[in-house]
């Protein structure tokens, strides 16, 4: 049965778009020839050979570029040196709060083996020193207040001396414009 069908269809080739068959509804086919119009065929465009550009490099590319690299190696050389400084000033710290611990120990020893008895023992014995008397005993009453004035002596010239106050007004009126 199927098979009677399958020969009243017309034979199918691929798409149904290609058919070139009338096909009726009330299971007859009537073959028709249908004038099939074939696409039109299309030439591929040819690739035409594009001359390459050729590839030069700019010198002022070429020096920036250098430039930077060299700019680029001063900052991680600065870098390295700031870490070297900075390892060394870590390591003199540490040697500076070493060195304070030993000097506080040693003033510690140093003033424990002072014996101010045994000091005033052997000065007496070596030296005849004794206590002073009631009568060796001065005491001065100064009036006023005590101060004291240290004289400078100005060895400069003329010349040099004129020369320094140019020099500070210039530089008075320097700091009171900034």
């Amino acid at each position: 049965m199927a098979n009677k069908a399958n020969n009243k269809l017309p034979e199918l080739r691929g798409s149904v778009v290609y058919q070139p068959y009338d096909i009726r509804f009330d299971g007859s086919a009537a073959v028709k020839p249908v004038p099939v119009a074939l696409p039109e065929e299309r030439i591929a465009p040819r690739k035409q050979k594009v001359p390459k550009a050729k590839v030069s490099v700019s010198p002022l590319a070429v020096v920036g570029t250098m430039i930077v690299i060299a700019l680029l190696a001063m900052v991680v050389y600065s870098y390295v040196q700031l870490y070297e400084t900075t390892n060394q000033v870590g390591e003199l710290r540490a040697e500076l709060t070493e060195k304070q611990e030993n000097t506080a120990k040693l003033q510690s020893a140093y003033e424990g083996m002072i014996n101010l008895d045994e000091i005033e023992k052997r000065v007496r014995e070596n030296y005849g020193m004794t206590q002073p008397s009631a009568r060796q005993i001065f005491y001065l009453n100064v009036p006023g207040a005590d101060h004291a004035e240290v004289l400078q002596v100005d060895d400069r010239s003329f010349l040099e001396k004129a020369w320094d106050a140019i020099d500070g007004s210039f530089h008075g009126i320097m700091e009171y414009f900034h």
